[in-house]
């Protein structure tokens, strides 16, 4: 249950005074936003504002129109001794997903032109990235499972609560943005994505729009190994 014992005096009463202001949201909600945004307080009732504001969805809206596509899949936090690690399977293949008004599934090699893409690490397919392919901080490759990625995340703050919040439980789906190449349809009328022409981020989300696959932790799948 969501509470707001924990938070300080000010930003109870700004949090307050937004939802006196808008009927997008409750007053409960919007500490649910705020507590599971990373960053500093301020930060933190910024990324409120906008979400009242509608500001994310109107740009996620304007990159749809542009024939951007979102697609969401469940993440983890990874051991390690040195680094912030969050590691799994953006997308599986051949796992029909229904997504609304029809059924989708991603083809076996649908990312193979888009591996070398710039991609980033975002939260909520905005900000800054925690990780990026073209630093080497983030890694993509394609195996007979589907996408794989692999996250070394910032050592800033807000990477510090990301992975604290993905380490919790808080945070533990992603979804990722690209754009289709070539699509099909099967003989049970379910979409197929043959080829994704670009892969612009992953981002760990805190609404997914649904879990397209699961993620393991990078700890767990080597215990495993080691039974």
């Amino acid at each position: 249950m969501t509470t707001d014992n924990h938070l300080p005096n000010y930003v109870r009463r700004s949090l307050h005074n937004i939802s006196r202001r808008t009927d997008r949201a409750t007053y409960m909600q919007l500490v649910a936003i705020y507590t599971n945004t990373p960053g500093t307080d301020k930060e933190r009732i910024a990324e409120v504002r906008k979400f009242i504001s509608g500001v994310a969805e109107r740009k996620m809206e304007k990159a749809t129109s542009n024939g951007v596509q979102y697609r969401a899949a469940e993440m983890r936090a990874a051991e390690s001794e040195d680094e912030m690690i969050v590691e799994g399977y953006a997308a599986v293949f051949d796992s029909v997903t229904d997504i609304g008004p029809f059924q989708e599934r991603i083809a076996p090699g649908a990312f193979s032109d888009v591996l070398d893409d710039d991609v980033r690490l975002l939260i909520n397919h905005d900000g800054v990235p925690l990780a990026r392919t073209t630093n080497g901080t983030l890694e993509l490759k394609q195996d007979d499972t589907g996408l794989h990625y692999r996250a070394v995340l910032s050592n800033t703050q807000a990477g510090k609560d990301l992975y604290e919040m993905i380490k919790r439980g808080d945070i533990n789906q992603s979804s990722f943005a690209f754009m289709i190449g070539e699509e099909s349809r099967d003989e049970n009328d379910v979409r197929v994505i043959d080829k994704v022409s670009q892969l612009i981020d992953v981002s760990p989300v805190t609404y997914p729009a649904y879990q397209a696959a699961s993620v393991f932790a990078r700890a767990e799948e080597k215990e495993e190994e080691n039974d």
